[in-house]
């Protein structure tokens, strides 16, 4: 009877033994299809992650495209732009508009001793204010090519008249005639100017001029193109 106890004793060691290890290998088999599963899960994540960066990227490569198009309009813009800052000489207009005219009032002037300013007091156009008929002189605002024009008259029989432009303290242009009844003189040129630099007119010493409504005397200049 001991002899079987003890058989039957160890047999049930045996028996315990066996269910430990489908046990633990239960829990393994267990804690294996958890890891899987998490991977898994984590697989589904990565993915979703990459197709919202490749998502992303397709929406920068379209924003990148709409900037590239914008620039080309800019670009287009800013050629249609400079295109209509041309004037009909096809220079460069800085876009300030210069333009003066202006007359002597009425009454006679000269002859006087010396060389003397003439002003012409009736200012007919004086766009940009860039004449001055307190002065007579007109101040070039910006740098560029001007053009210039004056008319003179004089009345008087026998008696001569003759006109100076200056630009600053150079003279450009001389004219002069002995007056044979009406007589009337005229001249233009075209001066490169910088800005300040000044354009008037004077009457020359011994000389006379005459004046009425007609605006027989003037004195008229505009900006062609800046430089």
């Amino acid at each position: 009877m001991v002899l079987l106890f003890c058989v039957s004793a160890e047999g049930g060691g045996v028996d315990q033994g066996s269910q430990s290890s489908v046990l633990a290998a239960r829990e393994i088999w267990s804690e294996l299809r958890a890891i899987k599963n998490m991977v898994g899960e984590q697989e589904v994540e990565l993915q979703t992650h990459r197709d919202n960066v490749a998502s992303l990227e397709k929406e920068n490569q379209a924003l990148v495209s709409r900037v590239s198009a914008s620039e080309e309009q800019l670009t287009a813009l800013r050629a249609e732009l400079e295109v209509s800052t041309l004037d009909e000489t096809g220079m460069r207009s800085s876009g300030t508009k210069v333009a003066f005219s202006a007359a002597l009032s009425s009454g006679k002037f000269g002859p006087y001793t010396t060389e003397t300013q003439l002003v012409y007091r009736r200012s007919i156009t004086n766009l940009g204010g860039a004449y001055s008929s307190n002065t007579g002189v007109f101040t070039a605002p910006v740098r560029g090519a001007y053009y210039f024009r004056f008319t003179a008259m004089n009345n008087k029989h026998g008696e001569w008249m003759a006109v100076n432009l200056y630009r600053n303290s150079q003279r450009i242009i001389h004219n002069s005639k002995q007056n044979d009844g009406n007589t009337f003189i005229s001249n233009a040129a075209v001066l490169h100017l910088n800005q300040g630099d000044e354009v008037y007119m004077r009457l020359n010493e011994n000389c006379g001029l005459f004046e009425n409504d007609g605006t027989y005397n003037t004195f008229s200049g505009f900006l062609l193109y800046s430089m």
